[in-house]
């Protein structure tokens, strides 16, 4: 390890890029670009145009009633929780919908809580994210997010 963080020093230095990294101000910048929550804290950074109100639609389930919705999934059986997962059936469609009009973003907030909330719903949360970073260009994301969600459903 100590070789690597050598050679990568030195690397940085002849090819000038800066080692330091200042985490408060990466954290500000951070919530200032993002255009919706997350249940993780960090946010969504979409293209969004403010005039147009393109790139990001807020579902009508978030939040904290998202998150109950998912624990009640979680904890229910039979024809409950049929009833719950019909829920989260139709929130899954209303962030489709919403890809078929270019806002993308409402995808990428549903995948990311999914997949932040429990490993039951890595299947779900790699439907969205996989759209969601596909549609949005970012095709190194989409692949790291199926074997993500791939290893929670193993792990």
């Amino acid at each position: 390890a100590s070789r690597l963080s050598t050679r990568v020093a030195k690397l940085a230095e002849e090819i000038k890029i800066s080692l330091e990294y200042d985490v408060a101000a990466a954290k500000k910048a951070r919530k200032k670009a993002a255009v919706a929550p997350t249940s993780c804290g960090m946010g969504i950074v979409v293209p969004y145009n403010r005039r147009t109100a393109i790139g990001y639609r807020k579902l009508h389930l978030m939040g904290d009633e998202l998150r109950k919705l998912l624990t009640r999934i979680r904890n229910s059986s039979g024809g409950e929780r049929v009833q719950h997962q019909a829920e989260l059936d139709e929130l899954i469609n209303w962030a489709n919908i919403a890809n078929d009009e270019s806002d993308f973003g409402a995808s990428l907030q549903l995948g990311r809580d999914l997949l932040n909330h429990d490993a039951a719903f890595a299947t779900q949360a790699k439907q969205m994210l996989v759209t969601a970073y596909t549609l949005l260009g970012r095709t190194a994301f989409a692949d790291i997010a199926r074997q993500h969600a791939a290893q929670r459903r193993h792990g």
